[in-house]
């Protein structure tokens, strides 16, 4: 019997185990155990309790794009999922605006909306487009320089803690909206209320948080072991070490940790492929989680691109559910991006994101804080410069010979969604499966191929 381990049990470790369950037959089966260092399964899809608040980590909301795993997470929790149009908004020069801002100028200040509509249609009417050799230029060639300068750059600046100069092209990937001129003219003239993007609706549990998915997608998993992460990987040996000091024989890994923490725990003569690691580059995220005495609203969340104010989002998770705040309470969750090697001083962090609540006006007084929840998230959003891609291929070219696939958002080293991890954990197994296949000589349906991924 082969075995497989995999490593982590966030959705792209609970996409792996679930396909090679779906695959596991009599007569060459493949044993999967899975091993998590926190005491939950989730990852950072997770809720936490605090009082009579539930707190996720960040905005954890579900967007399906494709039928498989809509019609895998409705088989689950399609009892307790609703449906929401989205309510999304911009606050930029002390007004808010509807979310996307390249469709939404309505309500900015009249020589802003000039300044936006006149440098897109420069860029719009342009027969021979720029180069784009940076997520700076990408940005300037579709939108423009007013939109780029009012707020492209300033949020994507905040997000990543670098200029979109240092970034390449596909920083943004399907995760940014286009626009077309007759858009950007309808919505700088009236307030169109539209449902532009790939997150104009979403799904959320009626309660329990997002955890709730996690909760029904691991009840019919064996195997997990919590509160037991992996150390060690010793790849002549076939080997790795747990952190409760077990020697755990594997065939395949199938790892779902960040990519350079996996490659700093392989025992092996790979200095070329630890320097390529120690050139990938992410930002953290400090997540501050309040619970609000009073009514905020109906905003789903809004997106803030100037520097004055700390966070760069912020949301209301009551707005997804009521059972996230008690009744006559709201909940905001608020994201600040920075530098893991600078770090971030929390207190003072926590008093300047409530200083800007109410400078915006969202609260009238630190007085309506009764609650509080601070998650550090240490890896928060890849930084796509021109160092990672070369970087990744290095490393799994190497992995993928000792038999390890690393998969799901940070093993995969990009930007992706709760869908897209599961779907590179269930990637990764089917490439485990078709090997293991090829080699005992059977064969091996694939169902998913990258495309869907």
């Amino acid at each position: 019997m082969k075995n497989v381990v995999i490593i982590g049990c966030g959705l792209a470790g609970i996409g792996a185990a679930w396909k090679l369950k779906q695959e596991k037959d009599e007569k060459a089966p493949l044993n999967c155990t899975l091993f998590e260092k926190e005491t939950r399964a989730g990852g950072l899809c997770r809720t936490e309790r605090q009082g009579d608040f539930l707190f996720d980590y960040t905005g954890h909301l579900l967007h399906f794009s494709t039928d498989f795993f809509k019609d895998h997470v409705l088989a689950l929790i399609g009892s307790i999922l609703e449906q929401r149009n989205r309510s999304a908004w911009i606050f930029s020069k002390n007004v808010y605006t509807r979310y996307p801002f390249q469709a939404n100028l309505f309500g900015l200040p009249t020589d802003v909306v000039a300044e936006c509509l006149y440098e897109y249609s420069k860029q719009y009417f342009k027969d021979n487009k720029a180069d784009i050799n940076t997520f700076e230029d990408w940005i300037r060639v579709y939108f423009g320089d007013g939109i780029a300068r009012h707020f492209m750059i300033p949020y994507n600046g905040k997000i990543y803690r670098v200029h979109p100069r240092e970034l390449t092209p596909d920083a943004g990937g399907r995760f940014v909206p286009s626009s077309d001129l007759m858009l950007l003219l309808n919505g700088a003239l009236s307030d169109m209320g539209g449902q532009l993007g790939y997150n104009s609706h979403f799904f959320y549990p009626s309660n329990g948080g997002i955890e709730a998915m996690v909760s029904a997608m691991t009840a019919g998993l064996d195997n997990i072991n919590l509160s037991e992460g992996v150390e060690r990987i010793i790849p002549s040996e076939q080997i790795l070490i747990t952190t409760r000091g077990r020697k755990v024989q594997y065939d395949f890994i199938i790892s779902t940790q960040p990519l350079p923490l996996l490659v700093n725990g392989i025992e092996d003569d790979i200095g070329d492929i630890r320097d390529a690691a120690s050139r990938l580059r992410a930002v953290s995220v400090l997540n501050i989680n309040l619970g609000i005495k009073g009514d905020l609203g109906d905003r789903h969340w809004i997106y803030v691109p100037e520097e004055e104010y700390l966070f760069h989002r912020l949301g209301f998770t009551n707005n997804f559910s009521d059972s996230m705040a008690p009744s006559g309470h709201s909940s905001i969750y608020l994201e600040i991006s920075y530098d893991p090697k600078k770090g971030i001083d929390v207190e003072w962090a926590r008093g300047k994101c409530v200083d800007d609540l109410i400078k915006m006006g969202i609260i009238g007084s630190a007085d309506q804080v009764v609650c509080e929840k601070i998650l550090d998230i240490p890896y928060g959003y890849v930084i796509f410069d021109d160092q990672r891609q070369n970087s990744i291929d290095k490393i799994n070219n190497y992995l993928e010979s000792k038999n390890i696939y690393s998969a799901g958002r940070f093993g995969s080293w990009e930007y992706s969604s709760m869908e897209d991890a599961f779907l590179l954990g269930v990637k990764a197994a089917e490439s485990i499966s078709a090997k293991h296949a090829k080699v005992s000589g059977r064969g091996q349906k694939i169902t998913l191929d990258s495309s869907t991924a």
